[in-house]
């Protein structure tokens, strides 16, 4: 034992210090599974000769039907446990720096973690059930500090006052092509504002938060003991390139659309045209369906209540079917579909949602070939 006074005037705390709790922040690799960084839970305990990593962010890829579980949002992930230098060969091999957060504990509060993590290491236990914005490797360890560690508050004035969306944004940016992706899956619950704990599924802001916590006794210093640059590497820089962007794809399927359109004014329409109005009939019904399978039919939280439907509207291969049967009301499901995407598309333009979900600005565009593609097709 040993007594430890980190500050002038500070209450003096008798830690363990053959036991040192410390939590890893990994920075954020190339991979989309890796993009928002990963955090982790080491213990060095020096009457053992141990150094321990607790990883709440495996899976195996050998579950049965890991693809349609991975998809429905019913992948088990586990709690599992490497050493400490075999942790860290991964990280170093792909160049993402890694920090450690050495925890201001008392030989109460060490105990009770190691002893939280034992029990959640048994095989009832490991399994969870993963959630990307409620329960996650960075979730998980701010609940073991919550539920593990006493007197102490976090700093809710740190709060970013963001949303979930507006967070993970930050590290979509460097892939377009899935920062636009997933603004079309993720639905309403994304556009929340977050809470200091909400905010610290991304590992980054667990980090943060960890950095202002303090305990109640304002006597006392803060959770956190030492801060340490295990491994450090210079950031990637993001590399935007609009040539293969989406931005681009969609300028041009414009572009394509408008000279449809002055095509057909002027009678020239060919069956390349149609087939490529089928295409686009695909497209979209494929787009609806997705969507409405990852509100119905998993247990994804983020992607229910997801208002992108309005303009991948259901009703539109409804309405196509029934036109081409020459059914007046298809007339009808027009005017509503129409209506639907221009909500869409006002949604879409910056400063101007006022739908409980943020659109992507791309959605302007998408809209805009639709209501073109409708108006030709209509008199067809």
């Amino acid at each position: 034992m040993t007594v430890l006074g980190w500050l002038p005037g500070s209450t003096q705390i008798t830690t363990d210090e053959s036991i040192r709790i410390s939590i890893l922040t990994c920075a954020p690799g190339d991979q989309l599974y890796s993009i928002y960084g990963h955090n982790a839970i080491r213990i060095i305990d020096s009457n053992k000769g141990t150094d321990l990593v607790y990883n709440y962010g495996t899976f195996d890829f050998n579950t049965p039907g890991f693809a349609i579980k991975f998809m429905r949002g019913k992948l088990p992930y586990v709690l599992s446990i490497a050493d400490y230098y075999d942790f860290l060969d991964e990280y170093k091999y792909y160049k993402r720096s890694v920090t450690e957060q050495v925890l201001y504990l008392d030989p109460v509060q060490q105990q009770k973690i190691m002893q939280y993590l034992a029990v959640n290491m048994l095989p009832e236990n490991r399994a969870y059930k993963y959630d990307f914005f409620m329960d996650n490797c960075a979730t998980r360890i701010r609940d073991i500090i919550n539920k593990n560690v006493s007197n102490f508050v976090w700093d809710e004035s740190k709060a970013s006052g963001k949303t979930f969306r507006q967070i993970i944004k930050e590290y979509q940016k460097v892939m377009p092509w899935t920062n636009f992706g997933i603004d079309l899956i993720i639905g309403a619950r994304a556009d929340r504002k977050t809470t200091l704990s909400e905010e610290a599924f991304i590992p980054d802001y667990l980090s943060s938060a960890i950095q202002y916590a303090r305990y109640k006794d304002p006597r006392q210093t803060g959770l956190l003991f030492r801060k340490i640059d295990i491994l450090t590497f210079p950031p990637k820089p993001a590399v935007n390139n609009f040539l293969l962007s989406p931005w681009l794809v969609f300028i041009i399927l414009l572009l394509i659309e408008i000279n449809i359109y002055f095509r057909y004014l002027k009678g020239s329409v060919g069956k390349w045209i149609q087939r490529y109005d089928v295409l686009w009939l695909v497209i979209v019904t494929f787009s609806s369906a997705l969507m409405l399978f990852m509100w119905f039919g998993t247990d994804h939280i983020p992607t229910k209540y997801n208002w992108n439907i309005l303009w991948a509207n259901p009703l539109i291969p409804v309405w196509w079917w029934m036109h081409k049967k020459g059914n007046p009301f298809s007339n009808k499901i027009v005017y509503f579909v129409a209506a639907c995407i221009l909500i869409s598309m006002i949604n879409a333009i910056p400063g101007c949602q006022f739908l409980p979900q943020f659109f992507h600005p791309l959605v302007i565009m998408i809209g805009s070939i639709l209501l073109i593609k409708g108006v030709r097709l209509r008199h067809n």
